[in-house]
């Protein structure tokens, strides 16, 4: 009783502390956020660059359990606090505060509304629709927020509306996608890896260069196009880097040219209103980088496509290893790899299992079926990570081992053999044995012909196999021996 009731306290305390974590990380990011909104507020209270409402929105998206009560009590209280380290009366950041939650609140209840699929941006419409929720979002807090604008300067409510919603609907397009694609923890480590084993070449690097080029071109240049200078290099990073990178160049970009846009670098068309253009100019940028978000996320879908298709041809419905043509092909490109065969040699082993049609026969297909399954299941528990295994026949099977010495080849089957002598298959009511027959061919050397050439020979010495009785394994001897070996 003591020990349960201990166990049941210390899980107490440690949802407590999750919670709490949870909390103050929403607050941490928030307030961090705030503060470097904060200084960039040309109008006094509104800012050019705004990111913590966007962050908070994909927080919220994107880890559900953090926007309970507590967690949106804690960002109002980041807000208040960021207003009050920043001079801002209390009923003045009160409101604003209002304006960026309402604004938030929103996005959160409109995103609920879609699947999974369309919150990581995994769909081709996606992209419209997250656009359509950031115009919700980004308008809530506008008109919110600018009730206040008269008080605060001598703008209109017009004008602050305007500007607020340009500067909202921009920040919500340039992070929020980065957020929504953000790879998971065992992704990111899979990311990380790739990045340090990355080994440049023309393909990867032209795109990022063309997209730099045309960033410095578009400040060059100026004029009324010159905000659509980098579209195309964008499109070609969308179909070479795949969605989240795509993402991340998108907003990189984005945030350069506001930049340069804040510090007047940019030759624009006169006009006698400041926040006309600069609202023109967040407009043009937020819509022009839908199109290469838009393009990476059916090129994600077209890459899934062509991978669903191409694992439908590659493996064997019913035992999910891979199909006779996909092995065949697979490993002919493995055994030409001269690390493969370099140091040990390479085998081929061919299985049959034993008796398989007088199971069929006495207890119905499909506890063949389930007999199949369970075996490659086994064989497929015991076999290395670059190993191949596929299904050539109806219940002939057939591994390539590479880089491995015969001994370690014939000890290999052997446990292949006992692993499924030892397995008892249910089917109908009834426990089912099974045995399995094993020829095994080695060659120190690459053979000229392949595994074309092994399989023949890795069939003999299974024939050899099922006609000494079955569940055994047989060597095929070496050319200069007359007949298989035994074992």
């Amino acid at each position: 009783m003591m020990n349960s009731n201990t166990e049941r306290i210390r899980s107490g305390i440690d949802a407590i502390l999750d919670r709490l974590r949870s909390i103050g990380w929403v607050a941490l990011v928030v307030f961090c956020a705030a503060e470097l909104g904060i200084l960039t507020r040309p109008l006094g209270f509104v800012a050019a660059f705004w990111p913590a409402n966007a962050i908070l929105l994909g927080l919220f998206v994107i880890r559900p359990a953090f926007s309970d009560v507590y967690g949106w009590l804690a960002a109002v209280a980041a807000f208040l606090f960021a207003g009050y380290l920043s001079g801002d009366e209390f009923a003045t950041s009160l409101w604003l505060t209002a304006a960026n939650i309402l604004g938030v609140a929103s996005g959160v209840l409109l995103f609920r509304r879609l699947g999974a699929e369309d919150r990581a941006l995994r769909h081709p419409l996606s992209v419209l629709r997250m656009l359509l929720i950031c115009v919700a979002a980004a308008g809530t807090s506008a008109v919110v927020g600018c009730l206040i604008a008269p008080v605060l300067s001598n703008f209109s409510i017009r004008t602050g509306i305007a500007f607020w919603f340009t500067t909202e609907l921009s920040n919500y397009v340039i992070i929020l996608p980065v957020l929504l694609t953000l790879p998971a923890v065992w992704d990111l480590e899979k990311l990380a890896t790739s990045l340090v084993n990355f080994e440049p070449d023309a393909k990867t690097t032209m795109p990022m260069a063309a997209l730099c080029l045309s960033v410095v071109g578009s400040v060059a240049i100026g004029g009324p196009g010159a905000i659509a200078f980098p579209v195309p290099a964008l499109l070609w990073c969308s179909l070479t880097y795949g969605l989240f990178p795509t993402t991340l160049l998108v907003m990189i970009t984005s945030l350069a040219m506001l930049a340069a846009e804040s510090a007047d670098l940019y030759v624009l068309m006169p006009s006698d209103d400041l926040l006309d253009s600069k609202t023109s100019f967040r407009l043009g940028l937020t819509l022009l980088a839908m199109g290469p978000l838009t393009v990476a996320t059916i090129s994600v879908m077209q890459r899934k496509l062509l991978a669903r298709l191409d694992r439908a041809v590659s493996m064997d419905g019913l035992t999910d290893i891979l199909a006779r043509r996909a092995y065949l092909e697979r490993s002919a490109v493995l055994l030409a790899k001269p690390r493969a065969n370099l140091f040990s040699g390479v085998a081929v082993l061919m299985i049959d299992i034993d008796h398989f049609k007088r199971v069929n026969d006495q207890h119905g297909h499909a506890a063949g079926d389930a007999v199949l399954i369970a075996v490659t299941d086994a064989i497929a528990g015991e076999l290395r990570r670059h190993d191949l295994f596929g299904r050539v026949g109806g219940e002939e099977f057939a591994i390539t081992l590479p880089d491995i010495p015969c001994d370690d080849a014939v000890a290999m089957a052997e446990r292949l053999r006992h692993t499924v002598e030892r397995l008892s298959v249910s089917a109908g009511g009834t426990d089912i044995r099974v045995s399995i027959s094993i020829g095994v061919v080695h060659r120190v050397r690459h053979p000229a012909g392949g595994v074309i050439e092994m399989l023949p020979l890795a069939d003999a010495a299974l024939y050899q196999a099922k006609a000494m009785g079955r569940n055994r394994i047989v060597l095929f001897a070496a050319p200069s021996r007359t007949s298989p070996a035994t074992l």
